[in-house]
């Protein structure tokens, strides 16, 4: 779309709609926008943001809770630079270190002393998990490549696309009993993903040494964004139900109030999940290589659980950080988001941030179970946790109707679709998931 002329003349005369109105779909517009493009921007819910969602109803002192995003890597470039661009305020998230809780043990790793963990290799038994990250993982990123160029080389392809990231750990030489902790510290994700995808994070992510978040709330980003774009061009409550894409212009049928409505572009911007984009009728039907790939593509389960609590009671055992407790229970991590609220109280408020089947576990709960299944697994390694809770907050994002997943997760064997999920197809292109 910005291939010819200037930034500011390059879109003159020509209309863009954009489906959805979450970070890609905003930033779409926005820079669309710069370079001259007329943009109408359609979202399917009642507010913009998509996945990043700042919710503030329900916990005392002010505090609020990230459902989504909660955290920015020093190595997001694009976030950082549209929060500098926009005027938004970082506050870094202090580092600290955390509480363990593997295999029914409660400990903190202390350097250089060994892990209460049976069955570790040599190599394992004292190291930090960056000493051993930079033993199994970090000497493999030349074979790998620089994804700035675009795409893993086909060598690597061939080579890792099959396995799991879990498979690749092993392949390096990792013990089983360092699996669980490799897991409890990552994410239970690893398990399942595929080797390239988590690859790719890795080689983006080998530089990050600060965590932000955005001062009172990761949702000032898309606000901003929307702002800049103009509310005007944001029509909320549009769920996208057609596509009609010829050579010459574009329409999308949408659903509003229960009735169909058209709107005629000369592009398309597509930046909703593949999961909602399989309900969309299409025509002509895009390529068979792309169907397989909408069809397919999963999102990731994610469940969120916050407690609130009348103190941060973790820190009189100097435990400290994003993650406060690293677990191999079925509630898997606990990040703590208390340093970011506005300064003048001193709850804590933090999150258990389940995936995969461990989230499958979370969201088979009833909404009322939700809450004491986390807590009886909190109560393990912190007891004072029913003393200390005052609010709950519970969410699934496969449950949520505008998503129906957290993040693309890439599977062993599917690395292909990748670009081909990119590709545009005649006047539509592809953003976002």
């Amino acid at each position: 779309l910005l291939g010819c002329g200037t930034a500011s003349n390059a879109g003159e005369g020509q209309h863009v709609l954009i489906l959805g109105a979450g970070l890609a779909g905003l930033s779409a517009a926005y820079e669309l926008q710069k370079a001259g493009f007329t943009v109408t921007v359609l979202e399917g819910r009642d507010r913009i943001g998509g996945r990043v969602w700042t919710l503030r109803e329900g916990f005392e002192d002010g505090q609020f809770a990230e459902i989504g995003a909660a955290r920015i890597a020093s190595t997001h470039r694009n976030v950082l630079e549209y929060s500098e661009e926009l005027g938004l305020e970082l506050t870094e998230i202090p580092s600290g270190e955390p509480l363990y809780y593997i295999g029914g043990e409660r400990f903190m790793k202390l350097e250089g002393e060994p892990w209460p963990i049976a069955g570790l290799n040599d190599n394992e038994k004292t190291a930090g998990l960056y000493d051993l990250w930079t033993m199994y993982v970090q000497p493999d990123f030349a074979a790998f490549g620089n994804l700035d160029d675009g795409m893993f080389s086909a060598e690597a392809v061939k080579k890792y696309d099959g396995l799991t990231w879990i498979d690749y750990m092993r392949q390096q030489g990792a013990s089983e009993a360092f699996l669980p902790l490799y897991a409890a510290d990552n994410g239970s994700e690893v398990y399942t993903i595929g080797a390239l995808a988590w690859m790719m994070a890795e080689v983006i992510d080998q530089d990050w040494n600060e965590t932000y978040h955005i001062r009172n709330g990761n949702d000032q980003l898309p606000k901003r964004l929307a702002e800049e774009v103009g509310m005007d061009n944001i029509l909320l409550a549009h769920k996208v139900v057609r596509i009609d894409h010829g050579p010459d212009r574009v329409t999308v049928v949408a659903s509003v109030d229960g009735e169909d409505v058209s709107f005629t572009a000369d592009h398309v911007v597509c930046t909703l999940p593949f999961p909602l984009l399989r309900d969309v009728e299409v025509a002509p039907s895009f390529p068979a290589d792309k169907a397989e790939c909408i069809g397919t593509n999963q999102l990731m389960n994610a469940g969120r659980a916050y407690l609130q609590t009348n103190t941060r009671f973790w820190a009189k055992e100097k435990i400290g950080g994003l993650k406060i407790a690293v677990t191999d229970t079925p509630i898997e991590r606990l990040w703590d988001l208390s340093e970011v609220q506005e300064a003048g109280s001193t709850r804590g408020i933090f999150l258990s941030y389940t995936m995969d089947k461990n989230a499958d576990a979370y969201c088979g709960k009833s909404m009322a179970e939700r809450q004491e299944y986390t807590l009886g697994h909190v109560e393990k390694f912190f007891p004072q946790i029913r003393d200390e809770t005052v609010a709950f907050f519970h969410y699934c994002w496969r449950e949520d109707p505008w998503a129906k997943g957290a993040w693309t997760d890439t599977l062993p064997d599917k690395w292909w679709t990748f670009a081909v999920a990119r590709r545009p197809e005649g006047r539509v292109h592809f953003a976002g998931e």
